[in-house]
This record gives structure tokens, C-alpha cells and sequence, in this order.
């Protein structure tokens, strides 16, 4: 019987001061400039005597860091997934605000600011398990890497993707990766899949005041995304993910307030769950698509997934070793344990560790439903403090092969 994992002691009020430091130093994305926070991070690590770092930088303002610390001996690899940008603070948003977005603000037990949850916390709980793992003189007879993104919250090309494409992901291999994207510090191991689609309609402009000799394109995409539901692609809900949706996003069209419109396009996001995939989603709308097309002779329509929009359905198994280390770790750590979440939003980089053979996980402090991406983001302080220990404990484990 494996024996009880013993947690790794953290500097809870070095976590919670970084993290608060880190938000106040905007890497909004777009325009997606993480040179500041990049550079305050390195700094920080050089403190800790953390200085095997590799630095790829697709797109000036945008690096990427390859972190790594240990002995590189017989003990396993442990990798941890993160990334620097935030999404930005939308300007009609900051009255809804009930502190300055960048602030930092410590309410209570809460951290409040852009990235609090999203995921400025984890970059603090992360030093701060770098910073643990230092103070208690832990050995580290594997390996333990960092991979710090710059591009997580805009598409993943000038990180994570390019990062795979030129095979560096590969190259860095790795036992297993916790992705610290915001889950309160549970494990989700199962993702619904994501569509990205763009829908176009030419109709014919003509002046408003003789309607009929145009084909108003805009009515048009009326009828379209009045047609176009999740009901109709076929998937019964997953009994843990839930059901498939279709949701519309944006529209545009038109040219002027008295000009039939003669253009339209929209897009919408589709959620696929287990035994969908892109490409069968795609076809059954392109065949929706069709058959109104042949009730309705003027419909001059095209559906296509917008370039890099599709990520497939991913999950690991239930006994995947990650998976199982962190069902021991998290109880050791906060004294409660783990509670699987299901993936509703995109698995992002993490697909891209797995499909280079790293099995991996999400798992980071913050609540992603209700605390990322929104006005008054914020996260509890308690949640980093046991996220770094989580950290630091799960890197010990793996990289010294204790048993588990």
C-alpha cells in the first residue's frame, strides 16, 4: 500500500504579495505585450536560483520560457503549463469594476484584479512552489520544467502552437503536465471539444425604398441563425460534460441605413461533446445549409471553420498516473479532496502536451466560471497558498518517484 504523501511547507504571504504585484503589471492580449511581466518573473526566478532558461520569442513582446530546475538524474519529469497574458479589460466594462481592474486589491480573503483567477494567481503559486522547494531543501533528482507561455488567451499561435509545430513540446517530453488554468484546484481531465465557424451571405444591394429588387442578405442570415441548433447535430448529452451547443456570436452586414444589405457574416462557437468531431459537425451544418438553399433559390450562403478554430474532444483516463497523483495530493495538501470538473471550455495548450505524448491535466487556483475573463475577477488568497503547496508536493513526488 503506497504510504501518505506528506505536503511540502509554502510562504503563503510571499504567494499572495506576488501574486497581487503581478496583476498590477497589465499583459492584456490583445495587443498581447508580456515583456513587463516577463521580465519580473525572471527576475524572480533568478532570486530563487532557478537559471536553466530557454527563451523562444515568435512575435516581438511575446516570449515563451522553457524552465527548468533538478538533477536530471534517474527521477522522473514533472511539468507545469502556464501562461502570462490576460484577456483585456473591455473600456465599457470599468464602471462594472468595483476596484481599479489592476489593482491587486486584497478584500478580505480575496485577491481582487485582471488575472486574479486567469492566471496571474497560478504564476505566483508557481514561483511560490519553486520558492518551497528551495526553502525545504528538497532534492530533485529528475526534473521539474516551467513552460511559460505568452500567447494563452488569444489562440495559442505565438505559444504553445508554434512550440509544437517546430517540435519543442516533443523535445521537452515530461512524465506528466499540470496546465494551471482556473479550477479551484480540482482536476479536469475531460474537455469538450471547439468550433470556431464563419458563416457568409451575399445578397444584392439596392436603395431601401425599392426593396424588392434586392436580396436582402441580412434577413437572409436571420433566417440561418433562427435554423441553426445544437438539437440538430445529432449528440445526445454526456452524462459528465453535458450537451452539445451551438451559440452565435457576432454578425456584421450591411453597407448603409438606407441600403438593402448586400453582405452578412456571423460566427459562432460550437462545443462538441465525445463522439463528435469537427469535420462531422461541419458537414451536417454544410448539409442544413443545402437543403435551405433548395427551398430558398436566392440564399447564396458559405459555412467554413475559421483557420486554427477547431480543437477536438480531449481527455486522459481516469487512472492516468497525473490523474491519480493529484487525487492523493490534493487531500494531503488542503485537507479535502479532489473534486472532478468537467471540461466545458477548451482544453487550449493542454491538448497540444497531450497530442506530444505528456499527459496532463488543468488544475490551478480560481473559479473559471464565475471569476475568469469577467469584471471583479478575483480569486482566494487560501486557494494560491494551496495551489503552490499542491505544486511543490506533486514535483517532489513525481521527480523523486515516491510512491503514490
Amino acid at each position: 500500500m503506497a504510504q501518505e504523501i506528506a505536503p511540502v511547507p509554502v510562504d503563503g504571504d510571499y504567494v499572495v504579495n506576488l501574486a497581487r504585484e503581478l496583476i498590477r503589471i497589465p499583459a492584456e492580449n490583445p495587443p498581447g505585450d508580456c515583456s513587463e511581466i516577463a521580465d519580473r518573473i525572471l527576475s524572480e526566478l533568478k532570486t530563487l536560483g532557478v537559471d536553466r532558461i530557454e527563451t523562444h520569442e515568435f512575435k516581438t513582446g511575446m516570449p515563451n520560457f522553457v524552465i527548468q530546475t533538478g538533477e536530471e538524474g534517474a527521477g522522473g519529469h514533472f511539468v507545469v503549463g502556464g501562461h502570462m497574458d490576460t484577456v483585456p479589460v473591455h473600456p465599457e466594462e470599468v464602471e462594472a469594476w468595483e476596484v481599479p481592474p489592476f489593482s491587486g486589491e486584497l478584500r478580505g480573503d480575496e485577491i481582487w484584479g485582471r488575472g486574479a483567477a486567469d492566471m496571474k494567481g497560478a504564476l505566483a503559486s508557481t514561483l511560490g512552489a519553486f520558492k518551497a522547494l528551495r526553502d525545504g531543501g528538497v532534492n530533485i533528482p529528475g526534473k521539474l520544467t516551467w513552460v511559460l507561455l505568452s500567447d494563452g488567451e488569444h489562440g495559442d499561435q505565438n505559444g504553445a502552437a508554434t512550440l509544437a509545430e517546430r517540435g519543442i513540446l516533443k523535445e521537452i517530453g515530461g512524465d506528466m503536465v499540470l496546465y494551471t488554468e482556473s479550477t479551484s484546484n480540482n482536476i479536469i481531465r475531460s474537455f469538450k471539444g471547439r468550433i470556431f465557424f464563419e458563416v457568409k451571405v451575399r445578397g444584392r444591394s439596392v436603395h431601401v425604398s425599392v426593396p424588392e429588387k434586392g436580396i436582402n442578405a441580412i434577413e437572409k442570415m436571420s433566417r440561418i441563425v433562427e435554423t441553426f441548433k445544437a438539437d440538430l447535430l445529432g449528440a445526445e448529452p454526456h452524462p459528465f460534460l453535458g450537451p452539445c451547443t451551438l451559440t452565435f456570436s457576432t454578425i456584421q452586414g450591411g453597407s448603409a441605413v438606407n441600403v438593402v444589405g448586400g453582405r452578412c457574416a456571423a460566427t459562432f462557437d460550437v462545443r462538441m461533446i465525445p463522439g463528435q468531431t469537427s469535420a462531422g459537425v461541419r458537414d451536417t451544418l454544410r448539409g442544413i445549409l443545402e437543403n435551405m438553399k433548395k427551398d430558398d433559390p436566392e440564399l447564396d450562403a458559405s459555412l467554413d471553420i475559421i483557420p486554427s478554430g477547431a480543437r477536438e474532444v480531449t481527455e486522459i483516463a481516469g487512472d492516468a498516473p497525473v490523474v491519480r497523483l493529484m487525487e492523493k495530493v490534493v487531500p494531503a495538501v488542503r485537507g479535502r479532496p479532489n473534486e472532478f470538473l468537467p471540461g466545458i471550455e477548451s482544453p487550449g495548450a493542454l491538448r497540444l502536451f497531450i497530442d506530444n505524448g505528456v499527459p496532463g491535466i488543468f488544475f490551478g487556483p480560481g473559479e473559471f466560471i464565475s471569476e475568469a475573463h469577467l469584471p471583479n475577477e478575483r480569486v482566494p488568497a487560501r486557494n494560491l497558498i494551496d495551489a503552490a503547496g499542491m505544486f511543490a508536493t506533486a514535483a517532489r513526488v513525481v521527480t523523486g518517484r515516491e510512491a503514490y
